[in-house]
């Protein structure tokens, strides 16, 4: 070994598979050292801009800030104490050492399983918009479709909830855009949440459409399944009937 820590003094550090393991544990630290091994050297602000990118704050100066005062106080004090970078200060340069061989393949490994981690969760974390069911709720009381729709899409990653006061806006709704379910007040002034189910029927015979109303009786639920109704939900006094909405338009719209 060197009198430099590293073996055979040629600038490999003599580090342990727990010392290496607790180097690349951090996100940041591994991305300094995977962008050292392509390029050899980097600025201190090109790091911060490769970790900023990595994380998606490009444009966030205050991010970019915190980023380089971390690098300075945290990650190369660590990094330069096992042997894998140099730091000039004054010049503002990182140097890798030695990011090959055992650490090299350590490197690799980590980040490869970071990218396949996060391929996998980042979907089931934040679903696309257009892999989520497109609710169109309409019901005329002040205020109700609004808190109905905040709560579904707060409890229910999978729903985006678009809300119509009116019978007749909910038809201006489904002509400007597409819906996987429809959630509809029964009584309604105008056009009533039946008179509006029949429409709809008239242009789309499978559209998912449930009537949720307070007006719960044998002849309001036999009137909406004469008429085509996907399902039929009581509303209750408690945010427990909301949940039993969203499973009822999942069950709809899946078939499951």
């Amino acid at each position: 070994m060197g009198d430099d820590g590293t073996p055979d003094g040629r600038g490999r550090p003599d580090l342990s598979n727990d010392e290496l393991f607790h180097v690349l544990s951090d996100a940041s630290r591994r991305t300094v050292l995977f962008h050292l091994r392509q390029h050899r050297a980097a600025t201190v602000d090109e790091l911060a801009d490769v970790i900023a990118e990595v994380n998606g704050d490009e444009s966030r100066a205050v991010d970019r800030e915190h980023l380089r005062t971390s690098l300075h106080h945290s990650h190369f004090p660590k990094l330069v104490g096992t042997g894998l970078i140099t730091y000039d200060p004054e010049q503002q340069i990182v140097e890798s050492t030695s990011l090959h061989g055992n650490i090299g393949e350590w490197l690799d490994l980590a980040v490869r399983h970071q990218i396949q981690f996060e391929s996998v969760r980042e979907p089931d974390s934040q679903p696309d918009e257009r892999e989520k069911i497109q609710v169109l709720l309409v019901d005329d009381e002040p205020g109700l479709p609004e808190t109905i729709g905040a709560y579904l899409e707060r409890e229910n990653d999978d729903m985006t909830v678009t809300t119509a006061a009116s019978s007749l806006e909910a038809v201006t709704r489904l002509e400007e855009e597409s819906f996987d379910c429809i959630v509809s007040d029964y009584q309604m002034p105008a056009i009533s949440g039946i008179d509006f189910l029949k429409a709809v029927r008239e242009n789309d015979a499978t559209m998912p459409f449930i009537v949720f109303t307070a007006k719960g009786s044998e002849s309001v639920a036999s009137q909406a399944i004469e008429t085509g109704v996907t399902d039929y939900v009581q509303k209750g006094p408690d945010t427990e009937q909301y949940d039993e909405l969203a499973d009822r338009i999942r069950k709809a719209v899946t078939g499951d």
